[in-house]
């Protein structure tokens, strides 16, 4: 009979499989968006907003909420962006926590230490990143335009999806793709820096864990680093998707029918010779509004529910063990 190792891990050292950490990261930013989902509408229409006057989020919050049919014009395309954030979530912790688990078994076999290396931790985070936003990306482009459709045109998911394949085909739903592969840093700086503050704060202080409110904190750190380094490919992606194949509208203004000819680098190069290399910043203040809320909450709520499924995992990994073991 095999010897029973159960006692071999205690539930310190038990560690949350891929699929835990996937759920729970689905969780926290499924519930983080429904909170910030009115921050993420204003930022994606300041990002197009191409008037002279320099408006803040919370004016634009004010506009969209008095002109576009009150809280419900707040919320327009919550259940497409909710989909996109539950996919990206999932399939983003899934591949990363099992990519990690992965590269740290491999520093192991080497003679080296498990725990992963700078370089390692970015190039992971990237590509858990990259295969995320293969299979969002659709999901979010569609999403896009509901955010930027305003009052006047009024247009169900399926029928935005229309739109993109009459315009562009099948390849129409990958629009920006190319624009997130070089976002996939973001997500990649924002862990590292999650994990290495993290670190840093606990030892600093002897603790163990962090608070609820330390999660938050951090990890909203984190986000506004990430948010700085990477805002202009976030700025050129929206611009891309939004765009009005007539060259109209808030997206035409914001890039207008040149850069959408010409792809990223050109839209890139236009803005950048009308406004200016600050054109390529427009909205960013917004963007790390959102994203120090959005984060923070995500974190805070997926480091609660990683906590109660480890120790689910956990009691049912020793319950199989005991049975196998009689």
């Amino acid at each position: 009979m095999a010897p029973n190792t159960s006692r071999e891990i205690s539930f310190e050292d038990y560690k949350l499989p891929p699929v835990g950490h996937a759920v729970s990261g689905a969780v926290g930013s499924t519930i983080a968006n429904l909170f910030i989902y009115p921050l993420d509408i204003s930022t994606t229409r300041l990002q197009l907003d191409n008037r002279q006057q320099k408006r803040g989020i919370l004016d634009m919050m004010i506009s969209i909420y008095q002109k576009e049919g009150g809280l419900q014009a707040l919320y327009a395309g919550l259940g497409a962006d909710t989909l996109a954030t539950v996919l990206s979530s999932f399939v983003y912790f899934y591949c990363y926590s099992a990519l990690r688990n992965i590269q740290e078994k491999l520093n192991t076999n080497m003679g080296k230490r498990a725990q992963l290396n700078v370089a390692q931790e970015l190039f992971l985070g990237a590509e858990a990143a990259l295969i995320s936003r293969f299979f969002t990306t659709p999901v979010s482009n569609v999403t896009t335009r509901l955010q930027t459709a305003g009052k006047d045109n009024k247009k169900s998911f399926v029928e935005i999806a229309q739109d993109i394949y009459r315009e562009k085909g099948i390849r129409g739903f990958w629009t920006g793709y190319r624009a997130s592969m070089l976002l996939v840093s973001n997500p990649s700086i924002t862990y590292f820096v999650f994990e290495k503050v993290k670190a840093f704060y606990l030892t600093m202080y002897h603790k163990t864990a962090l608070s609820s409110l330390e999660v938050f904190l951090v990890s909203a750190l984190a986000k506004t680093v990430a948010t700085m380094v990477t805002y202009p490919f976030i700025f050129v992606r929206t611009s891309m998707v939004a765009e009005d194949p007539k060259g109209k509208g808030k997206a035409a203004d914001a890039g207008g029918d040149l850069g959408k000819q010409q792809g990223m680098l050109g839209l890139m190069r236009h803005v950048i010779h009308r406004d200016g290399p600050r054109g390529l910043y427009k909205g960013m203040q917004a963007q790390i509004t959102k994203g120090f809320f959005n984060q923070g909450i995500m974190y805070m709520i997926k480091d609660r529910v990683a906590t109660y499924l480890t120790l689910l995992f956990y009691t049912s990994m020793l319950i199989r063990r005991r049975k196998v073991s009689s």
